[in-house]
């Protein structure tokens, strides 16, 4: 504060001293002698206040250089060695420039001697051990000997961005991978349901995932201890496929274990093996047939379910007179409608008002709830009388079609797809005014003509078409077996039993757990990317080397560089404020004792 007040008390009397001045020594001369003094003024101001002048200044200093070694387990191991002994020749005594770091979870400072001896590691954080090392060192040149694997990767960008922003020039030699083989296994279903006699059919997908070669291997199915399939797959191309069919020798839950055995160099094995279960009802699939006074279509249809071998059935048909006579397998015998428990499936064929009664009906519709399966088929006399009604409380329209009426499945229907192309038929009925949940299996001229939806915990399907009989006709005259009536019946028939009815309480007992793939850890499946890498070099006007190259890249290093430092220097530490004080003082008292004032 005294240091202000005297300089405003001498600016003051300084232009307070002008006038009389002008009188003594002249206007030019006063002005003279004011400007001096106002300069030594603003002089005195600025050594007095810390202004700074900016300035540069040039110091030599020592490159800093890394060295990255990719130390996880997908590096070829004796490509490693190579580079890092051509790296340690062509250093030679100037090892002390460098500084090493080795990655692959952790980044881990080195002396170059460590390097032919660290641990390996399992993952391979490659572009995170790059920002680390340049967050930690900001080196000028830095080299990564790696085989591009980057189990983390970061995005380039932030890699790229990070390499110009620490001013580093990257370098790599790309080292060769030594990914061991590795074996996975794909079972589709994992779990089955059967009927006694019936088998099971797996799929069973291989991936050799690194395995480049044609090979064997060995599938294998265990029960327990007991080798229950055994079969020799061939990859090609990394890929084998197989289906395997299984058929359980006990009812209830049973369990199987696939299994390939592993290949020369595997070391992950967990997810060479899959678990399935496979339930087995205690029965084969029981079928109940009615119908009124049997033709035909009756006869035929029967003789379908006859033949198949995992079938157990009961007929029910009428004389002319409507008793009632039963034919079949002897242990389901006497069977009625009013007692369905034993049987999975109830086919009532083309019924009329005069033959079933509101009774029978209910009594099917309450086996459909408890998980049983009802096929309906339709005649002109069932849609006549409304037969159809006892059986099925929805209110549905039937419009009959063209004759002879052309079939088409489906594709997309559950159903449909595992029907057979089938020929016309003699007469075939649209049906309409069919609730949202219906599904559609086989249609004629755009029509469905054949539907069926969950009812309950079972299934119910009606066939709104008739002459299938001719099909075996047909096929008879041609010489042939006939195949596609039999498919045809016995794939409806299937789909609509279920072989879990009325065992729920055994199947909950069991609490399913089981064994499933595991898939390999990352630095076993992910694939280098050398690419990338090059990408990084070439952002920084680095170079892709080879071990051999590195005897000349480490020579053309530059060991030092000049750095400009900014600084910045007070006024009052140089020299020039005082010389120009002193200068504006003396020629000031010099025009004023020349003047004859003093």
């Amino acid at each position: 504060m005294a240091f202000w007040f005297t300089v405003f008390l001498i600016t003051v009397f300084a232009f307070l001293r002008f006038a009389p001045m002008c009188r003594h020594i002249g206007f030019a001369s006063a002005t003279a002698v004011l400007i001096l003094r106002l300069v030594a003024i603003a002089v005195a101001i600025l050594l007095f206040n810390p202004f700074f002048i900016p300035s540069h200044q040039t110091v030599n200093q020592k490159s800093r250089i890394a060295v990255l070694v990719d130390s996880s387990i997908s590096v070829d191991a004796e490509g490693r060695q190579k580079a890092i002994k051509a790296l340690l020749s062509a250093l030679g005594d100037g090892k002390d420039l460098f500084l090493a770091w080795a990655f692959s979870e952790n980044l881990k400072p080195l002396k170059l001697e460590e390097l032919q001896s660290f641990s390996l590691g399992n993952q391979s954080r490659l572009s995170k051990a790059v920002l680390e090392a340049l967050e930690t060192l900001r080196p000028d040149q830095l080299l990564i000997l790696t085989d591009a694997q980057d189990t983390e990767p970061v995005p380039d960008e932030q890699v790229v961005e990070g390499l110009k922003k620490s001013g580093t020039k990257l370098s790599a030699v790309i080292l060769p991978s030594n990914l061991p083989p590795n074996l996975s296994l794909s079972v589709s279903p994992t779990q089955a349901f059967l009927f006694s006699g019936e088998e099971a059919k797996f799929s069973v997908q291989v991936s050799g995932e690194w395995v480049r070669e044609k090979s064997a291997i060995q599938l294998r199915v265990w029960e327990g201890k007991r080798l229950a399939y055994k079969a020799d797959l061939s990859l090609v191309k990394g890929k084998g496929q197989a289906t395997v069919a299984l058929k359980p020798s006990s009812s209830g839950w049973n369990r199987y274990r696939f299994e390939v055995l592993p290949v020369k160099g595997e070391i992950w094995v967990e997810d060479n093996r899959q678990e399935v279960l496979i339930w087995q009802a205690p029965t084969k699939l029981r079928v109940l047939i009615v119908t009124g006074q049997p033709n035909f279509e009756f006869k035929f249809v029967k003789q379908a379910i006859e033949g198949e071998p995992n079938f157990e059935w009961v007929a029910i048909a009428s004389l002319p007179n409507r008793t009632r006579y039963q034919q079949g397998s002897p242990k389901l015998m006497p069977a009625s409608l009013a007692k369905l428990e034993k049987f999975h499936v109830a086919i009532v064929m083309a019924p009329t008002a005069d033959e079933f009664g509101i009774e029978e009906g209910r009594t099917l519709w309450q086996f459909v709830q408890a998980g049983g399966g009802l096929l309906l088929t339709l005649s002109e006399p069932t849609i006549r009388t409304n037969g159809w009604r006892f059986f099925v409380f929805y209110p549905l329209a039937f419009k009959a079609l063209n004759s002879p009426s052309p079939l088409r499945a489906v594709n997309g229907d559950t159903l449909g797809e595992q029907l057979p192309q089938m020929p016309e038929v003699d007469a075939a009925w649209a049906i309409s005014s069919l609730p949202s949940f219906v599904q559609i299996a086989v249609e004629s001229s755009g029509k469905p003509v054949l539907v069926w939806w969950q009812e309950g915990l079972g299934k119910l399907a009606i066939v709104a078409f008739e002459g299938t009989w001719r099909w075996v006709m047909e096929a008879a005259l041609r010489g042939e077996k006939p195949e596609t009536q039999k498919k045809f019946w016995r794939t409806i028939v299937r789909f609509l039993a279920d072989p879990t009815k009325g065992e729920g309480e055994k199947i909950s007992r069991m609490h399913v757990n089981l064994e499933t793939p595991k898939p390999p850890p990352s630095e076993l499946s992910f694939q280098p990317e050398p690419k990338r890498v090059e990408a990084w070099v070439k952002a920084t006007g680095g170079q892709i080397l080879k071990p051999d190259d590195l005897g000349a890249w480490v020579k053309n290093l530059s060991q030092a560089k000049t750095v400009r430092i900014a600084t910045k220097q007070p006024v009052s530490a140089m020299p020039l404020p005082y010389l120009i004080l002193l200068a504006a003082l003396t020629v000031e008292w010099w025009l004023i004792r020349r003047s004859g004032l003093t």
